[in-house]
C-alpha cells in the first residue's frame, strides 16, 4: 500500500510542480497589476469615473481583494514586519519619479507612458520575483 502511495505521488509530482509554478505566476502578475493600478493612480487628484475605476482595479488586486501575497506581522503585537504591496508602492513610485516619459506633443510628463515603461521593465520584474517569500499558498 505504501508502494502503491509514493508511486502515484511520483506520477502528480510533475503536475503539482506545474501547479506550483502557475500559482507564483499568477501571484507575480497580480502583484504587478497592483502596482501598475497605482502608478497610474497616484499622479491625478482630481475625481472622475475614470480615477474611480483605477481605484478599484488597484484594490482588487491588494491583500483584501484578489492578492495573492501575505502581509507578514508579528505574532505578538500584530507590528507588519513586511508588506509586499507597501513595498511594491515604493518601488513604483521611486521608478516613476526617475523613469522620463515625455512627448513630442506635451513637455509634461506622460503619466501611462512612464508606468508602462516601468511594469514592462526587466527591473520590475526582478523586483515582484523578491516578494515570492510571501505568496500565499
Amino acid at each position: 500500500m505504501r508502494y502503491l502511495i509514493i508511486c502515484s505521488l511520483s506520477l502528480l509530482s510533475p503536475y503539482l510542480a506545474l501547479a506550483d509554478e502557475t500559482h507564483i505566476e499568477q501571484a507575480r502578475q497580480t502583484l504587478k497589476n497592483y502596482g501598475l493600478s497605482h502608478c497610474i493612480l497616484k499622479p491625478f487628484n482630481e475625481r472622475s469615473a475614470l480615477e474611480k475605476d483605477i481605484a478599484l482595479s488597484a484594490n482588487a488586486y491588494s491583500f483584501m481583494g484578489n492578492g495573492l501575497h501575505s502581509i507578514l506581522q508579528d505574532e505578538d503585537t500584530l507590528q507588519v514586519l513586511h508588506d509586499p504591496y507597501k513595498e511594491t508602492l515604493s518601488y513604483i513610485s521611486a521608478a516613476y519619479q526617475q523613469t522620463p516619459s515625455r512627448s513630442k506633443h506635451s513637455n509634461e510628463k506622460v503619466v501611462f507612458l512612464a508606468c508602462l515603461k516601468i511594469y514592462n521593465s526587466e527591473a520590475f520584474n526582478r523586483f515582484i520575483k523578491t516578494q515570492d517569500a510571501y505568496i500565499s499558498d
